[in-house]
């Protein structure tokens, strides 16, 4: 919808290549509630990437629910150990295609001289999408926020053109039917699937009693995907199965294709007609012996080792009640690393 500037993406490539893993691991997690934050930890005066330290690297998003077209504000703020806030040190920032960066237009600007930085970003696709935005060099450190816009595209409008944003590439809807669609697909990965996150724990490192005598593991569960589905037909559809795959699960490049994971109606996956929803909640990848698997652990599944932002595509098919088949799609982005769960 927009063109993006040359410059942005220059400087993220440059600082890929100079911060290696910078989609690494964070201690906390995004949320679709209006105001809500993501942090990391870390330690020192300065930005170190030791996991087991405690400083904060925060985002806030004034709404998380935007109508297309609209815009809401954003602030990250960077704390040392001492939770003073660093100024001077550059934030990046990004988006799935859907979310437009406003401010800063080159997607990145320096912090403040209390360790803030401030900008507002726009919707220009309804669905829900991933942002991220994290420290430009000297730590592994980044937190995300899953925004939702909803609507529809408004009569005329063409995006926000010269906004930075969409690196993260499709955002986690796709509309293959045109009058049955995914409007929502989330995460669920901290034991409840009425919470969604964008942060998934594949390693369950975290010690919670935090004495070096004893070792007394983190939460570990499994994670489910949350599918929000809207039906426009004048007629019911039933979804029979659903499919995922994923890119790049062990940082080798191997991608992984789930079976047909069947859905019975207990998994509410009849949508009634006229603009109903209905919400399908599947698991997705498996917690065994500490870590995190696509595919049966006992069998052929592989665990995934990319700490990264790894984007996930769903196939959800199914018939209409008079018997036509309907197969819609979505993509949903998330953030894959150790996250400390101990509460």
């Amino acid at each position: 919808m927009r063109q993006r500037r040359f410059v942005y993406r220059l400087g993220l490539i440059s600082i890929l290549s100079i911060s290696g893993a910078i989609l690494g691991c964070m201690g906390g997690q995004g949320s679709t509630d209006g105001g809500s934050s993501s942090r990391n930890s870390y330690d020192d005066d300065v930005f170190v990437s030791d996991e087991s330290n405690t400083g904060t690297v925060s985002l806030d998003v004034s709404n998380t629910s935007i109508e297309v077209g609209n815009t809401t504000g954003f602030v990250v703020r960077a704390t040392n150990s001492r939770q003073q806030g660093v100024a001077g040190i550059n934030v990046v920032c990004d988006s799935e295609d859907g979310i437009a960066i406003l401010e800063p237009q080159r997607g990145y600007a320096p912090t403040d001289n209390s360790g803030n930085m401030s900008g507002q970003i726009g919707c220009e696709a309804p669905g829900s999408f991933q942002f991220v935005c994290r420290l430009a060099l000297g730590a592994n450190r980044r937190s995300s926020i899953t925004v939702q816009c909803t609507g529809d595209v408004p009569s005329g409008f063409r995006g926000f053109p010269g906004a930075a944003g969409g690196g993260l590439g499709g955002g986690s809807q796709t509309n293959d039917d045109g009058d049955v669609r995914i409007i929502t697909a989330a995460f669920a990965d901290t034991g409840s699937t009425t919470e969604t996150s964008a942060s998934i724990d594949i390693s369950q490192t975290a010690d919670c009693d935090g004495t070096l005598t004893t070792f007394d593991p983190e939460p570990f569960f499994d994670t489910y995907v949350k599918l929000v589905v809207k039906n426009n037909r004048p007629e019911q559809v039933r979804f029979e199965y659903v499919q995922y795959s994923v890119s790049d699960v062990d940082s080798k490049g191997t991608e992984f294709t789930s079976k047909k994971l069947g859905l019975t109606e207990e998994a509410d996956s009849t949508v009634a007609q006229s603009g109903q929803t209905a919400t399908i909640i599947m698991p997705i990848f498996k917690a065994y012996n500490g870590g995190k698997y696509v595919g049966d652990p006992l069998g052929t599944g592989i665990r995934i080792t990319n700490r990264a932002l790894l984007t996930v595509t769903f196939a959800l098919v199914g018939k209409t009640a008079s018997g036509e088949s309907v197969a819609i799609s979505a993509k949903a982005t998330g953030s894959f690393g150790d996250f400390n769960r101990c509460g």
